[in-house]
């Protein structure tokens, strides 16, 4: 098949055409450091070379092999950029014409292109011009490049090249046009993938997904603020982009999340990992020239939200402090109850449970507004038995004591979301799910299996040695609350944060009425109380003592260790305290316990702490029985 490239193409580019579509031919391909993201490649319109960078999203096809040395191809989209005094062309688009094809013409290989060595010597000059252009070996009749001598295979006489064409200068305009000013004309909008930092202007459309809070800070410069907001595009491009101090004063009231904005004249930078979590190797700082313009009509190309959700039980596997995004059931809702942090402010926590279908469940810790805005409407609907859908945008997983998920600044939530994957799981929820066990990655794991399908009964805790091999065992047992034990029912704990969780290890109250933590070597003005609560439960079989720390007390008696202990001490409201206490004796609850032997002193006691504590639904437990029975009988149809 006969191609003819385009005469002239890369003096025409490099003089600022970007309408000419050009065809061209790819000599060389080499990827851009040790990773496979990026690709710079040699290209040649048949007499003058240039040096080019594949935009992020063409990537893939080098590495398919659907684009290679020997490519012809039609460049759609580029831009031609200097750097350090050199042209490159930067490709955001392209069709390929021929996969494979002969070197076209009399390519000038530029002296100062790296990938192509500069060997004269006539032994390894059929591996040059194999190896640097992607001539295959035993081809015959095809032109070899020898730093700028052309010879032929079949003959030993040398073919100067022809001149090379001058360069593409536009046509003079004499026209008296007043004094020269600045190109105003407007920047091209490009996708958010094909930013870098070579290109002089640009312009992005796109819609926020994500604005963070106003911060404020103080360094070595003095007093500043910065705040963040993160961009999609119609081709699913992510970047996010900050502003400081004035330029906060200028666009912080007018970004709203949801609308779309044409922006242009920021800067690139590469992005800061540890607080960026967007899929994009570049963040885009504004600055006093930048334009931010909202689009006045709505853009149906450009999606509202862009969600990678993960199953629950993948979240075991992943990396702490990794961003994820989840979809659940909401199954049960805490309390939310204050925390203090070490900067001696106050905030809102509340948790969350959620499970998938893969069998699995997780905690969501809401810290903040979360708390008292998503949190309080998920915590309604639990209560009134409706359990309902959650997407989690953004989520931080934490690895203290199993995984779990915290919400950060860049979270955000979404309660019954009209998408096909919280679709498809209401779907298998209503039919399956609702009476489907599943297993918690949070907070001590059970190794082996589900917690909720090794039943036993208090009396074979003690009959089958439970607790006593090296690793803890793990039951659940359907049983009733009969006794609390109510004058140690909490203890002082540790109120400031260690990463995303509160310390909590029991603090003394110091000489200046201020509370010590070992742990944290720090005082604090204000203790916390957390649950150590003493229980006995019993069944039809026994009764036995468990252990239930902050998270499983609120479970059973409904309120945060906080809120009890200033019902005693502080008001001395013995009514209520009594009431609180009794309202949760005699129910049946089905209790996730951890058992495991342990020395006090010189005494070996098996300790059985209490991981969760679920109230008996008993539409669910009948359906447990049924299938229990229907599997021991002996009459199976």
């Amino acid at each position: 098949m006969a191609v003819n490239l385009t005469a002239n193409a890369i003096a025409a580019v490099n003089g600022g055409d970007v309408n000419l579509k050009p065809l061209v031919q790819i000599l060389d391909v080499k990827a851009i450091g040790d990773s496979q993201d990026r690709y710079r490649i040699l290209i040649s319109d048949g007499v003058s070379t240039q040096q080019a960078v594949l935009a992020t999203q063409l990537s893939d096809r080098v590495r398919s092999g659907r684009l290679g040395e020997g490519s012809v191809v039609q460049l759609i989209d580029y831009i031609s950029s200097t750097v350090q005094n050199r042209k490159i062309i930067v490709i955001l688009n392209m069709e390929t014409i021929i996969a494979n094809c002969d070197i076209i013409g009399h390519p000038k290989i530029s002296s100062d292109y790296e990938s192509i060595p500069q060997n004269t010597s006539s032994e390894n000059s059929d591996h040059l011009g194999r190896e640097s252009i992607g001539q295959p070996s035993g081809s015959v009749g095809r032109a070899r490049i020898k730093g700028n001598i052309v010879t032929d295979p079949g003959s030993s006489t040398q073919n100067f090249r022809p001149t090379v064409q001058p360069p593409y200068q536009p046509p003079p305009n004499y026209k008296n046009r007043g004094p020269i000013t600045k190109n105003e004309a407007p920047a091209r909008i490009i996708p958010i993938a094909a930013l870098n930092p070579y290109q002089g202007r640009w312009a992005i459309k796109a819609r926020v997904t994500a604005k963070g809070d106003l911060r404020r800070y103080n360094n070595a410069r003095g007093d500043g603020k910065v705040f963040s907001f993160d961009l999609l595009d119609a081709d699913g491009g992510e970047i996010r982009v900050t502003c400081f101090n004035a330029v906060v004063d200028r666009f912080y009231d007018s970004i709203e999340i949801g609308r779309v904005y044409l922006i242009s004249k920021g800067s690139l930078k590469p992005a800061r990992k540890n607080f960026n979590h967007l899929n994009n190797e570049w963040e885009i700082f504004l600055e006093s020239a930048s334009t931010v313009d909202l689009c006045p009509d709505e853009d149906s190309s450009i999606p509202n939200q862009q969600f990678s959700f993960r199953p629950i039980n993948e979240i075991e596997n992943v990396d702490n402090n990794s961003i994820v995004d989840i979809v659940g059931i909401v199954m049960s809702v805490n309390p939310s109850v204050t925390i203090l942090r070490k900067n001696g402010m106050e905030t809102q926590r509340r948790i969350l449970n959620l499970k998938d279908e893969s069998g699995r469940s997780v905690e969501l810790t809401l810290w903040g507004d979360f708390c008292n805005k998503q949190g309080l409407e998920l915590q309604e609907m639990v209560d009134s038995g409706f359990y309902p859908v959650l997407a989690v945008k953004a989520g931080k997983v934490n690895d203290f004591s199993g995984k779990s998920i915290g919400t950060i600044s860049a979270t955000q939530l979404f309660i019954n979301p009209d998408f096909p994957e919280a679709q498809r799981l209401r779907g298998w929820f209503d039919r399956v799910g609702k009476n489907a066990s599943s297993q918690s990655i949070s907070r001590d794991v059970v190794p082996g299996g589900p917690w909720n399908e090794i039943r036993k009964t208090v009396s074979q805790i003690k009959d089958e040695g439970l607790g006593r091999a090296d690793k803890p065992d793990w039951v659940t047992v359907k049983a009733t609350l009969s006794f609390v034990k109510t004058d140690s029912f909490c203890y002082t704990a540790c109120p400031l944060m260690v990463g995303d969780r509160q310390c909590s290890k029991k603090v003394t109250r110091s000489g200046d009425g201020n509370w010590h933590c070992d742990r944290c070597d720090q005082d604090s003005k204000e203790c916390d109380y957390r649950y150590l609560l003493q229980a006995q439960v019993q069944d039809h079989t026994g009764i036995t003592w468990v252990t239930a720390f902050q998270e499983s007390g609120e479970e059973i008696l409904g309120c945060s260790a906080k809120e009890l202990y200033l019902l005693k001490y502080e008001e001395q409201d013995d009514v209520r305290f009594g009431e609180i206490i009794r309202s949760s004796l005699f129910e049946q609850y089905l209790f996730r316990l951890k058992i495991k032997e342990e020395v006090y002193g010189d005494e070996q006691r098996v300790k059985i702490t209490v991981v969760k504590a679920e109230k008996v639904h008993f539409p669910t437990e009948s359906a447990y029985l049924l299938d229990l029975i229907s599997k021991s009988s002996p009459y199976k149809t």
